[in-house]
Formats: C-alpha cells, structure tokens, sequence
C-alpha cells in the first residue's frame, strides 16, 4: 500500500509570441492561450515555448506588456498614430485608445484613468497594461503573484462534458468499503476538504467543483464499472485522485482513449508516466524516479562507493531495481549485487548471507512494510553493519513500530512534508481538515487527496473559463516546478506525465523519523 506525503510549492506560468496561429474569424479574436513570465522573455502559446525580444516589465505595482505581442496575437488589430503618440487597439466592435505618456484611455467613448501610463522601451517597443488591454478585450486574465506569471486566454465556447454555468462535476474511485477503506475515506475527505474551501472562495470563475465519490471497495474489476459509471452515465469533466495500481492501471486505457483528463493516481507504478499518454497526469514519485534519487542520495549524501539492493519481485522491486541502475549510470557508484525475493517469503537468511558476501556501503530496499522490516530484523540479527535505505511508501509510523527497533538509523524516501505548521500551505492543510473533518486520523492519506485536488484546480485556473478538456491538458503542461500547498515542484509537458523529480529523506533516530536532507532533485530536459 502506498504511503502519500505533502508538500508545499508556487505557481509556475511562463511566457509567449505567437506565429502560424489560424484566425478564429477575419476580425474576431484567436481561441488561444498565452502564459507570460515577469522580467521574461521565454513564453509559451498554447504550450508551445517561444521567444520575445522584450518581456513583461512591472511598473506601479501593474504589468505591462509588448502591445503586438498580446493584441496582435488573440486578432486584434493594432494602429499607430506617430503625431499623437497613440495606441488604437480593435477586435470586432470594441476600439481601445492608449496615449503615450497619459494615464487616460479609453474603451469606446468610456473614458478610464490608468494607474500608470503607456511607455516605449528599446528596441522601440510600446509598453501597455495588460489587464486593462485583455479584458476590455474580452479576454481572461489570471495573475500569479507567487509566480509573478500572467495567464491570458480567450474565452472558449466549446461545450464539455460535466461543465455547466454554475458548476464543473468531476469523479473518483475510492475504497470506500472493505479492509483498505480508512485509506479511501481519508484520501477522499482530503480531496473533499479542498473542494469545499476553494467552493466556498466563489469556486474557480464562478463555477464551484462537485465531486462525484464512488466505491471500487480496492477490487479493480468493480473500479472499472464504476468508472465507465462516472464517465458514460455521470458526465463527469474528469477523474482526479483514483486509489491503488491494480484499480488505476485498469482504467487507464479506458479514459485515455474516452480523452477523459485522469489527473494523480494513488500508485508509484511508472506505467502512469512511462511512456507518456495525453490525458494521464502522474503526480506522486514513481519507483524509477525514487530509486534515482536514492543512489544520488547515497553517493552524494552517505558517500557510498558500492550499492547492493535487495527488492520484492514484483512491479515495485523490479521498478526500482530499474531506477537504482539508471541512478547508478547518472549520479555514479557501483551496484555490487542485486537481490530479489518472492512475495510470500518469510526466511530472508540467505538473502542477508549474500549481501554481507557483497560488503555494500548501502543496502537499498524495495520492499513494503512488512518484508521490509523483515530484512532490517534479520540483517540486525546476523551482523550486517552497513547503511539502509528503504521507499516512501515505508515514511509510516507503522515502519518503525513493526521493526522491533531494528529500523534505527535506517533512511527513508519521502516527498510530503507536513511537519511545518507555521507553513501557510500545511496550515490552511489542517485548518480545512479540522473545519470539514474533525476526527480524520488519516491525515497523510488526506494530505495526499488535498494534493490531486490541489494539482486539477490549479490546472482549472489556467486552463480558463469555461475550462474544456483540451485546455485542461494545455493547462497542465505549463506546469514547471510548481508548487502548492501541500504538491511540491510538479512539471509536466507535451511528453512528459511523471510529474515528481523530487524528494527528500527522513533518517529514524530514537524512533521517530527526522528529516535529514534538503530536497534532492533529478529532472532533467526530455529525461
């Protein structure tokens, strides 16, 4: 069973030029979206990465922009009048006037006061206050003050499935029944709680989010039926945060061919990320990431030489076997032996005998709660003194107590972080959860509902109103390095769906687990 953990991070847009961008009509404006950085010249239009000569400047507190790079781009027409030193900008009947120098303007024959005037900057280009610009124009503008990003697009009137006036369904799959049901209910209460704040801040453009919760009871055969449910009877936009490999890796041909948005699934497994598929969205570590990280961890943290794994023989192990080695070619050390194991053994002996033959600096283990401690217990008792790293689904109390002790000093992945409580991330975290779920004793399970939650409603913001399918998917491939309240440094792009390159460790000292190190990043471009 996987363990979530929590993270905090920041809105990460950039920013565009435009070229070879069909018209939507001769003088209407272009259904496009833009994605502008301050201080900037690296763009993106419709997420594509592109490059202007003059970037987005701030001046009185407001953001002014190129006046072709925005007006030209979404259709407007853009004149100049060298005498006066004015701006006329015009999209259909709308006709805006700018004076070099004066904070007059004006929209038709209404006269408005700018806070700060219009301006020219080398190489000649004229400086104009976008918010005023694009939303006389009619378009939509989210400002990012954490990012200090600007995302502008036109307003779309494409009908989507589970989108109305007032209101965007989406679905998921939760064990809401049976033995995995406190982890179902926990990481739905945490989506829920998150829902209900933003809902109760007016929703995203005035359209509150309905989650739409059904119960697979952890039996992929019934998530199947329940999705099919959510997507063919229910209409739901999206399914966001479904629970568990078997369940998720079920449905998800299903909602990739139905061009359903599936947007963080509850596993490690990097079938979600790898290779990438247009409408999967993973966002906790997958085991190839993870066992990365641990041998750079291990070779630029713990100063090891020579690395030894011992893993379950399942999709888990043989990921991060297949992570270690990569790990291995990157970051350096030497994989001294590799150790597998079937699911029902009990006896790890003979497993511990041979790796203290290999006489590793570290052993890394692939193994969940129960092996895991199983291995720390008998390499405790045969002698084996070497250093233990182990994967984030172990960051549970439940590790440490079903070791016996022999956990100690042992190093564990993790990539939530939920220990700050004067964060304002993890504060607004518990403040949601004690006002909507008082008694919630699942909280990691919660934390990692509120970060699926979080991620998608990020997306919905830049994805526009009223937000389709398509944009959904735009929306999330400008996410780079963003961080939320709880998600941290998620990235995703046109082939890329792995979404996490980042974790940290925890070491356990005196039983309890203490973080050890910074965060330990490995995304690389096209990895």
């Amino acid at each position: 069973m996987k363990k979530f953990l929590v993270v905090l991070t920041i809105v990460a847009l950039l920013s565009v030029t435009f070229s070879g961008v069909a018209r939507a009509t001769e003088t209407g404006l272009k259904d496009i979206s833009l994605i502008l950085r301050i201080g900037e010249k690296t763009y993106m239009l419709n997420g594509v990465e592109k490059q202007a000569d003059v970037g987005p400047i701030i001046k009185n507190s407001r953001a002014f922009v190129p006046i072709r790079l925005v007006a030209e781009e979404f259709g407007a027409k853009v004149g100049w009048d060298n005498a006066t030193r004015t701006v006329t900008i015009q999209a259909d009947s709308t006709t805006i006037k700018l004076v070099i120098g004066s904070v007059v303007a004006y929209v038709g024959n209404k006269k408005y006061t700018l806070d700060y005037p219009p301006f020219i900057i080398p190489p000649g280009r004229t400086m104009v206050p976008i918010r005023f610009v694009s939303e006389s124009l009619g378009l939509l503008v989210f400002w990012d003050a954490a990012g200090r990003q600007i995302y502008i697009s036109s307003r779309t009137h494409v009908k989507s499935p589970g989108v109305t006036d007032r209101e965007i369904t989406i679905g998921t799959f939760q064990a809401l029944s049976g033995p995995v049901a406190p982890i179902g209910i926990a990481m739905s209460h945490g989506m829920q709680a998150y829902f209900n704040m933003v809902n109760e801040q007016g929703g995203i453009y005035g359209r509150k989010i309905n989650l739409i919760i059904r119960d697979d009871q952890f039996d992929p055969a019934k998530t199947v039926l329940v999705t099919k449910r959510l997507v063919e009877q229910d209409h739901v936009f999206a399914i966001v945060g479904g629970l568990g490999t078997p369940g998720c890796l079920a449905v998800m041909n299903y909602l990739e061919n139905k061009g359903v948005p599936f947007v963080y699934q509850g596993s490690g497994s990097s079938k979600f990320a790898f290779p990438p598929k247009k409408y999967i969205f993973s966002v906790q570590p997958n085991y190839l990431n993870e066992g990365q990280i641990m041998v750079k961890f291990a070779v630029d943290d713990l100063k090891a030489e020579k690395i030894a794994v011992i893993y379950q023989d399942d999709d888990i192990g043989n990921e991060g076997l297949e992570g270690v080695k990569k790990g291995i070619d990157r970051f350096g050390g030497k994989l001294v032996t590799s150790v597998g194991f079937p699911l029902t053994e009990t006896d790890f002996t003979s497993y511990i005998l041979k790796l203290q033959q290999a006489k590793p600096d570290v052993v890394i283990i692939y193994a969940l709660l129960k092996p895991a401690t199983a291995i720390l217990k008998t390499a405790k008792s045969l002698g084996l003194d070497t250093k233990f790293i182990t994967t984030y689904p172990n960051a549970d109390p439940l590790f440490i107590l079903l070791s016996g002790g022999a956990a100690e000093n042992a190093y564990v992945a993790a990539w939530v972080d939920i220990t700050n409580a004067k964060d304002p991330g993890v504060a607004r975290f518990f403040a949601a959860m004690h006002k909507y779920y008082p008694k919630e004793k699942g909280i990691a399970y919660a934390a990692a509902g509120w970060i699926a939650a979080e991620v998608f409603t990020e997306a919905l913001r830049r994805a526009g109103a009223p937000p389709t399918r398509e944009r959904l998917i735009w929306a999330l491939e400008t996410f780079k390095h963003w961080n939320g309240d709880l998600a941290k440094d998620i990235t995703y792009g046109k082939n890329e769906r792995a979404g996490k390159y980042s974790m940290y460790f925890l070491q356990v000292k005196n039983g309890q687990f203490e973080k050890v190190s910074p965060w330990i990043d490995i995304y690389k471009e096209n990895p």
